[in-house]
């Protein structure tokens, strides 16, 4: 059963990092001249929209796994929570992220880690150039998904030896497929609330998990 549970742990952080493949460099602001960057004006965060909830159903290694993201203030508070039972082993994992930190917690051990930074994930709208040339980030069009028109994208990450394509609504990704050798992973959203209206609880830690500061 340990054995099966570290298994498990390694393809979930896989996962992760699918879905988070963000560089330092895309904490620089898009210009006019970024072909994938956004055309309007600069947002308020990573999204151009205040709130949001997505649930998405993830398909990794024939394994499927429930994955719901929530937002708010334009993405400068983000909670992530994913559920999975894989070879018999639960697994509830919440990545919370305000303030400059970043917690990440086991709902099943009740601990957790808490550390300095950003969410790591692709911020589509305040691309750099940089990031977009390192990514090989390209728009390939528009296509509705979920009721909405979203923006297209392929990516061709040579670093993480990476591909894969994005669908994104105001810089709110509501579907990715990619594929990094051997490694597939398919993120499907299932369910968009668009604005929705969030209780402040909803980025706090719960008070049964115990907090371990990494500095």
């Amino acid at each position: 059963m340990k054995s099966n549970k570290l298994v498990a742990l390694a393809i979930l952080s896989t996962a992760t990092l699918l879905f988070s493949c963000k560089s330092k460099t895309s904490e620089t602001s898009a210009t006019s001249e970024n072909p994938a960057a956004t055309e309007t004006a600069t947002p308020k965060g990573k999204y151009a929209i205040k709130s949001g909830i997505v649930e998405y159903k993830t398909q990794m290694m024939g394994m499927d796994m429930k994955q719901t993201l929530t937002f708010d203030d334009y993405g400068q508070k983000e909670a992530t929570d994913m559920e999975a039972d894989m070879m018999g082993v639960k697994i509830h994992t919440v990545t919370i992220t305000k303030d400059g930190y970043i917690y990440t917690l086991d709902m099943e051990k009740k601990t957790g880690t808490k550390i300095s930074g950003k969410s790591p994930d692709i911020d589509f709208e305040n691309l750099s150039e940089e990031m977009v040339k390192d990514m090989n980030l390209k728009k390939e069009g528009t296509e509705e998904y979920l009721g909405k028109t979203c923006e297209k994208m392929s990516i061709d990450y040579t670093k993480m030896k990476m591909k894969g394509t994005f669908l994104v609504y105001k810089g709110v990704a509501l579907k990715s497929d990619t594929d990094m050798g051997t490694m597939k992973m398919q993120l499907i959203g299932e369910k968009f609330v668009e604005n929705a209206e969030l209780p402040a609880s909803k980025f706090e830690v719960p008070a049964d998990v115990k907090i371990t500061e990494n500095k």
